[in-house]
């Protein structure tokens, strides 16, 4: 009997904190990082095929070395299942270069659909050692949930999950370059002092349900200076109501938390909202949530 196709749900993220600590000899940064799944989602379909087969849907001229769905593909046959085929067809919702997350998730949802549609015996370790391979952020999303990131960010330990919680995401519609955004980048705190907030932050969540309105980013000193687009962004979501908002990642995409459901939908409503943003309203997702989920 042939194998069915499946569906595989690519969740985005958000990051709640976002501190640099500084250069690293191999010339990446160190960071410390506090990833959020949320529901916003692309989606991939998995086909029987005797090649392995990569289309995308709303992802526009992505190289074929930059597109990570195929980049994750190649890895996991070559890895695991060099024999096996595939028809991969990704739908892209999540915005492009906006800090969401979209392309790792895109490579994580290949990792663990092929696996499973492959069935594929391979470790954990392997995995998370190819998603590594692939971007800092992939591990993350072979999580889910709320996580702590170290290193370049994959490095990745499950911390206890923040309360349920609304948010809306505004991308203003422009793309910021990581490494721009890195080299623009002014530290202001020392390491140490950078240490001390993601440890404060971390401690919170979980404990306190105000915990969100801690959320904060270094990459704002700059980005938000060079990018007006994005501070109006951001003050938008402030003057709707949000309790919080801030960058994430590296931008563009700006996200804030609402009081409830009705706030966060009325704020994505609003008639202020600019031409050319695309204004998302969305929630978090659990860790259960995530993998419950993932595969409908």
């Amino acid at each position: 009997m042939a194998t069915p196709s499946m569906r595989v749900r690519s969740y985005a993220k958000v990051n709640l904190a976002l501190a640099v600590l500084g250069r690293r000899a191999d010339g990446y940064h160190e960071i410390r990082t506090v990833f959020q799944s949320i529901d916003l989602y692309d989606e991939l379909e998995i086909r029987p095929c005797a090649r392995l087969e990569v289309h995308c849907a709303g992802l526009g001229d992505v190289p074929d070395r930059e597109n990570t769905v195929r980049r994750a593909a190649i890895a996991l046959s070559q890895a695991a299942s060099p024999t096996s085929g595939a028809e991969i067809l990704l739908t892209k919702r999540i915005p492009v270069g906006a800090g969401l997350g979209g392309g790792s998730s895109n490579a994580a949802a290949a990792l663990l659909g092929l696996r499973r549609f492959w069935e594929i015996g391979i470790s954990e370790m392997e995995l998370q050692s190819l998603s590594a391979s692939i971007g800092s952020d992939v591990p993350f999303f072979l999580c889910g949930g709320t996580a702590l990131g170290i290193g370049r960010g994959e490095e990745i330990y499950p911390l206890e999950e923040i309360p349920p919680a609304h948010l809306v995401i505004v991308f203003p519609g422009l793309h910021i370059s990581t490494a721009a955004a890195y080299q623009a980048l002014q530290l202001q705190l020392t390491s140490g002092e950078a240490l001390n907030r993601i440890q404060n932050f971390c401690g919170c969540i979980g404990k306190d349900p105000r915990c969100v309105a801690g959320i904060f980013n270094d990459f704002e000193t700059s980005i938000l200076p060079a990018y007006p687009a994005v501070k109006e962004a951001r003050d938008f979501l402030l003057e709707q109501g949000a309790t919080a908002a801030r960058l994430s990642g590296s931008g563009s995409s700006v996200f804030g938390f609402f009081s409830d459901e009705e706030s966060a939908l009325a704020a994505s409503r609003s008639p202020l909202v600019r031409e050319g943003w695309r204004v998302l309203p969305a929630k978090t997702l659990s860790r259960a949530e995530y993998f419950q989920s993932m595969f409908g």
